[in-house]
């Protein structure tokens, strides 16, 4: 069974799960990384990283949600792409946004990537395990 662990990074003083991932689009490809937040609903990046994968965000409509500033909301457009964790990959919903910051990383959530993973958080040693769920 497809299974791999990878460790918390160090952002200013705190220690977060974050991971190297590939996102895919028709013919290109761009590694990035991802925190795993298990608050978020869905996966979230940028919206100029949908440009690098040649995704026409004006063609997609859009949606707003909340919780990443309090008591605003932010924009999106949604669209089906490939994500990549090491060489297993999967097709999954994401949210392209400007409202997010683009230095950094994007977040991965519920909705397209818990939902493919049994995930173990660890921060004592700071290491997260992912599983490929039998699903």
């Amino acid at each position: 069974m497809w299974q791999r662990i990878f460790e918390y990074k160090k952002i200013g003083n705190f220690w977060r799960p974050i991971i190297p991932v590939t996102l895919k689009h028709n013919k290109k490809e761009l590694k990035y990384v991802a925190l795993l937040d298990s608050g978020a609903d869905f996966n979230i990046f940028h919206s100029e990283l949908a440009e690098v994968l040649d995704i026409d965000l004006n063609k997609l409509s859009k949606n707003t949600f909340g919780g990443i500033n309090k008591g605003t909301q932010g924009s999106s457009q949604m669209t089906v792409i490939e994500i990549g964790v090491d060489d297993y990959t999967f097709d999954a919903p994401v949210y392209f946004s400007p409202d997010i910051s683009l230095d950094g990383y994007g977040i991965v959530g519920q909705q397209g990537f818990f939902d493919k993973f049994k995930i173990l958080f660890n921060l004592e040693a700071k290491k997260i395990e992912l599983k490929k769920s039998r699903k």
